[in-house]
């Protein structure tokens, strides 16, 4: 008995370890995304997203569904001047060993007219895990409501 209490507690210490190194990597990926938004090129946030992704993005009125559609939405947003999307509020959490979610809240900040414009949104990507990479495969960003 207590060799088989000792095994279930490795399995589940050992599954544990997984996945804190798969809550990393999908750390990681995040913040991938957010350095390419700041990057000024459309096509290095893009390739962040599997073909079939679907974004709902904070300044699209419809869904963006196609390759094309997210890169003709990232270009004009990446060339808005000193673009970030600094977090506020972030949770991680894993599906499972090749599916995670990551929601919060953010701002995006970028200069208009001499002005720093912020834009303070909520998120959430769904990250499906890909021949070893991370990718963004369902996306909805809406700006947080002005209370009144």
């Amino acid at each position: 008995m207590k060799k088989l209490l000792a095994t279930a507690a490795f399995i589940a210490l050992a599954s544990t370890s997984a996945f804190a190194g798969e809550k990393e990597e999908v750390n990681a990926a995040f913040t991938n995304w957010r350095k390419a938004l700041s990057s000024s090129k459309a096509e290095n946030v893009v390739k962040l997203y599997d073909k079939d992704a679907i974004l709902l993005a904070t300044l699209a009125a419809k869904p963006l569904t196609t390759q094309e559609q997210r890169t003709e939405y990232f270009s004009k947003l990446t060339a808005k001047p000193k673009l970030t999307a600094t977090v506020d509020e972030e949770h991680i959490k894993l599906l499972d060993e090749d599916n995670a979610v990551v929601s919060g809240l953010y701002t995006f900040r970028f200069e208009e007219a001499g002005k720093t414009v912020e834009i303070p949104a909520r998120y959430s990507f769904v990250y499906e895990k890909e021949n070893g990479q991370w990718m963004i495969v369902e996306h909805h960003s809406s700006k947080v409501p002005q209370l009144q």
